[in-house]
């Protein structure tokens, strides 16, 4: 039967995907799968260390053939031609439509199917095909389990990271305060559509796999210093050329337009110009002497003078080490973002002149996005119990809400992504801030305002911190690139006459020409004329090439008020 699964192998946090068309269900490729391991414990042992020798040298190929950029030579895959994509530790697996997944996983010797049912790799249960019949659905829907009525737990298993229980003591004195969401100029409520979009586009990666990473790991720390790069307004936007089909997608045998390489991790001057070679979020590629990715490779670090600091559980507990970690940096007045892949916490740390102590002004943990903790897969199958007569299925709402268009207005960002609006707004504060101590300058601000429409992208990126005036200035008008920039919203319009969307004005700086725009539907057809893709990092660049952000001329399409029924 024509049923299309992936088979994968994790090594070393590396995932290689190969892609099967044919006969890929449980009774197939599943049990090939399981028949391919040896039920002997000696044997188990041998084939364990021949896969872990055999993707050591994989590894080692791939680091000298593919991985690490060099100029003047390219990468060679022909080692590679078997598998889906490049090994990378945050895959992307839905692409290929694939509707059965297992994962070999070397690393804590589990066999992962369809990413819920987790095995012991060397204690699967085959006397009459018990690891088949165990299968069964669970309370929550497309997440299957083990039914523990008929199979014992010591076959199952967990790749999850057991989260530290919550302490909430902190260990300065403190006052609690709440966060801003509000997102009503224009600037805030595109960078908050933005921080949105990257937590849909990689939502299915965080349920999968989210539960497995910890604040050091790859995943982890690229995901978050995307969401505080976007959010500082320190990450940069990059457009693809506007044409008929998407570049990445298209697969149209009489096509004309360009479409993008198979990607060697990263992009070439021929999409990205002066920028190249660009990496692509998520790769492992890397200039030699370099770690893979965009982000900082410690949990705590300080961007655009604010402390950011990565934790499991944001808690009292991680409010305290990220204080004292920026107090021994020998810092006395400063700012922390305490972040997980679910929660945010904020906090300002000062020292009254006559006090030795510090005081702590800190917020509650607040949630990023509708997505839970509890919804990720990796956690023992006992975590979701078989659905049995009689049982309804249990509906997980933040996952409803992500597919829904909970994008569609400046009040539905603000009331689902409540975390990333606090995150924006934390970040402008800070910036505020630091502009504050710089002087205005000697000019009218009239002819300020004028010679802002005159200089180039970067050197409007450098006049946000010449002083607060002068950033005002600069965020009255937001600028995307060199051509664009947004001038109105956020405004609500109604596509259909019935589907409420994200609306601004975007001014075409070339020929001032004031362009009435309407956020464009996720589509993998064409490309517009207006889409951005975020890019983070300094010395280490990447582009979002899947977060993706679209606008289409709204054309006569009247304003519509952003009114308390549209929750």
């Amino acid at each position: 039967m024509g049923t299309r699964g992936l088979e994968i192998v994790r090594f070393r946090r590396r995932y290689y995907i190969r892609y099967h068309q044919y006969d890929s269900y449980f009774e197939g490729l599943g049990a090939k799968i399981v028949a391919s391991i040896p039920p002997d414990p000696q044997a188990y042992q041998e084939w364990l260390k021949r896969m872990r020798a055999e993707y050591t040298a994989r590894e080692r190929d791939l680091e000298q053939h593919v991985y690490e950029i060099r100029d003047g030579s390219s990468p060679d895959y022909s080692q590679f031609d078997e598998f889906e994509s490049l090994p990378s530790e945050l895959p992307r697996l839905d692409d290929s439509g694939a509707e059965f997944f297992y994962i070999i996983d070397l690393d804590r010797e589990i066999l992962t199917m369809n990413f819920s049912i987790h095995w012991r790799l060397g204690n699967i249960p085959r006397q009459d095909n018990l690891w088949l019949r165990a299968i069964a659905k669970s309370v929550y829907r497309y997440k299957p389990t083990i039914s523990l009525d008929i199979c014992p737990e010591e076959h199952m298993a967990s790749p999850a990271l057991e989260l530290p229980k919550r302490n909430q003591e902190i260990g300065y004195d403190f006052h609690v305060v709440s966060p801003r969401t509000d997102i009503g100029d224009a600037r805030k409520a595109f960078l908050t559509y933005v921080l949105a979009r990257t937590l849909i586009e990689y939502q299915n990666e965080i349920i999968r796999f989210g539960r497995e990473w910890s604040p050091d790991s790859f995943p982890f720390r690229e995901l978050t210093f995307a969401l505080v790069s976007i959010a500082s307004s320190q990450a940069t936007f990059h457009s693809f050329p506007a044409q008929p089909c998407n570049p990445r997608t298209c697969y149209r045998w009489n096509c004309q337009s360009n479409h993008l390489p198979k990607s060697p991790g990263w992009l070439s001057e021929e999409w990205v110009g002066h920028n190249a070679p660009l990496l692509e979020f998520g790769s492992m590629s890397h200039r030699p002497g370099e770690p893979p990715g965009a982000s900082p490779t410690k949990t705590m670090y300080w961007l655009e003078g604010v402390l950011v600091s990565l934790t499991l559980v944001v808690d009292g507990e991680a409010i305290t080490n990220a204080v004292s970690w920026g107090i021994e940096q020998g810092q006395t007045n400063f700012q922390v973002v305490v972040l997980s892949l679910f929660e945010v916490a904020f906090a300002e740390v000062s020292f009254d002149d006559d006090e030795d102590e510090p005081f702590v002004t800190v917020s509650e943990a607040i949630y990023l996005s509708p997505l839970r903790a509890e919804y990720c897969v990796s956690t023992h199958p006992r975590e979701r119990p078989e659905l049995k007569p009689g049982m309804e299925i249990k509906h997980e709402y933040g996952q409803l809400i992500m597919r829904s268009n909970c994008t569609g207005t400046a009040r539905r960002l603000r009331r689902h992504f409540s975390g990333l609006a606090s995150l924006v707004n934390f970040f402008e504060v800070a910036a505020s801030r630091r502009a504050a101590s710089k002087s205005a300058g000697i000019l009218p601000p009239e002819l300020y305002h004028r010679i802002l429409d005159f200089v180039d992208y970067d050197t409007w990126k450098t006049c946000l911190v010449v002083s607060r005036e002068f950033r005002a200035y600069c965020l009255c008008k937001y600028r995307l690139d060199d051509r664009i920039r947004i001038v109105g919203g956020p405004f609500v319009r109604l596509r259909n006459h019935k589907e409420r969307l994200l609306s601004f004005d975007f001014e075409d700086m070339q020929t001032g020409d004031i362009l009435p725009m309407i956020q464009a539907p996720r589509n993998h057809l064409w490309t517009n004329e207006c889409n951005w893709m975020p890019v983070i990092g300094s010395n280490r660049k990447a582009l979002m090439v899947d977060t993706v952000v679209e606008f289409e001329p709204a054309g006569d399409v009247p304003v519509e008020a952003d009114s308390e029924d549209d929750e």
